[in-house]
């Protein structure tokens, strides 16, 4: 099916683009990773430096811990808020997921945001702030790298994961495919040894997406981790789109086949999927064969009443490399017998828009930030 010539953008606000300078703020919502993992973290902001070539300014809970979170949730939002609203950052990033990101949603003043889109990037327990935001303040949100898992990695950041988000975030990517990478790992190493410092993971031959069922799609992009998307379900900071290309992934214990069926079950009940006009699913490596079913038999038994694409195996959320996907960006899936072709079809970013200078030191407003 040819695609129309005229191609209709999506009505999300798109944030300024990144320039090189640009001060980046950087949240823990959820997990305090870098107080547990210092080292990764000072890995991890020298890659960001180096390799996006931006100005990294920390919240200052990123250095707290309490129990298992950031510090206090009235100060995990309030700085969140102060990055959202200031002039001189120009994106926010995480430094991993966790579980509690949502705890933070009732603090957030999402009316103070509506017609200033910024930059948002993160995945995993990220993927409620981002649909937040998308929801009630229309921004094109983006589901891409983790400063702790995915910049402190030796001996650098995967060029596919710094050179895709770059793309994205640096320029315009209208009428761009996003491809899978070459080679992936699911090596783990841990963060606390030695060995994550003087050697790179070992990589594998990536064997790519896989059609699980033809046909052509062309709508907004939304999704992210599934157990966390349904989290959200019935509060109200999620509005799903009139139609959308949803996108979804899992990892470890979220990954086995009740669960994530469980979860599709959930969407279904909920009338999502009649909304839906195309469906990725990234890589999910935990998602192994149960009692003699595998994923992709699973997904096509609880969705057999509907006819949109489905493509699997594709390189975002819990993988690396990584693809950056923008939430509310316009895209196109044309899906054939042993091909899919998934295309962005218009800018994620506002290249008109000239971002604020980087500032000598921190603005009034994030008088508690930490320049790094």
């Amino acid at each position: 099916m040819l695609m129309p010539q005229h191609v209709t953008m999506s009505n999300y606000l798109r944030p300024p683009a990144l320039k090189p300078g640009d001060q980046v703020g950087i949240i823990a919502p959820s997990f305090p990773s870098a107080v547990w993992f210092p080292r990764r973290l000072a890995v991890s902001l020298d890659a960001l430096r180096t390799q996006l070539s931006v100005q990294p300014v920390l919240a200052e809970h990123v250095y707290k811990a309490q129990t298992y979170v950031s510090g206090p949730i009235n100060e995990r939002a309030i700085e969140l808020q102060k990055f959202l609203e200031s002039p001189s950052i120009s994106a926010v990033f995480t430094t991993l997921g966790g579980f509690n990101s949502n705890e933070l949603l009732p603090y957030l003043d999402f009316q103070t945001l509506k017609n200033k889109p910024k930059i948002f990037v993160g995945y995993s327990d990220t993927t409620l702030l981002q649909l937040a935001l998308t929801s009630t303040c229309r921004w094109v949100t983006f589901s891409g790298p983790a400063l702790l898992p995915q910049f402190g990695e030796y001996p650098e950041a995967q060029p596919f994961t710094v050179n895709n988000l770059k793309a994205i975030l640096m320029g315009d990517c209208s009428d761009m495919d996003l491809l899978d990478a070459p080679q992936r790992t699911h090596e783990f190493l841990d963060w606390s040894a030695d060995e994550a410092y003087s050697r790179a993971r070992q990589m594998q031959f990536n064997p790519g997406r896989q059609v699980w069922r033809k046909g052509q799609a062309r709508a907004p992009l939304f999704g992210g981790n599934i157990e966390t998307i349904n989290f959200l379900i019935g509060t109200p900071w999620l509005q799903w789109p009139d139609e959308f290309i949803l996108f979804v992934e899992a990892t470890e214990a979220e990954a086995t086949l009740p669960r994530i069926q469980r979860a599709l079950v959930h969407l279904k009940q909920c009338g999502v999927f009649e909304r839906v006009r195309g469906f990725l699913f990234g890589q999910c490596p935990d998602a192994c064969q149960t009692a003699g079913q595998t994923l992709e038999e699973m997904v096509l038994q609880v969705l057999q009443e509907y006819e949109f694409p489905i493509v699997a195996e594709l390189s975002f959320g819990h993988s690396d490399p990584m693809l950056t996907l923008p939430n509310g960006c316009m895209a196109n899936i044309q899906a054939d017998q042993d091909q899919a072709r998934v295309t962005l079809l218009e800018s994620a970013v506002d290249l008109s828009v000239a971002n604020a200078a980087p500032c000598a030191g921190p603005a009034a407003a994030l008088e508690k930030a930490v320049p790094i």
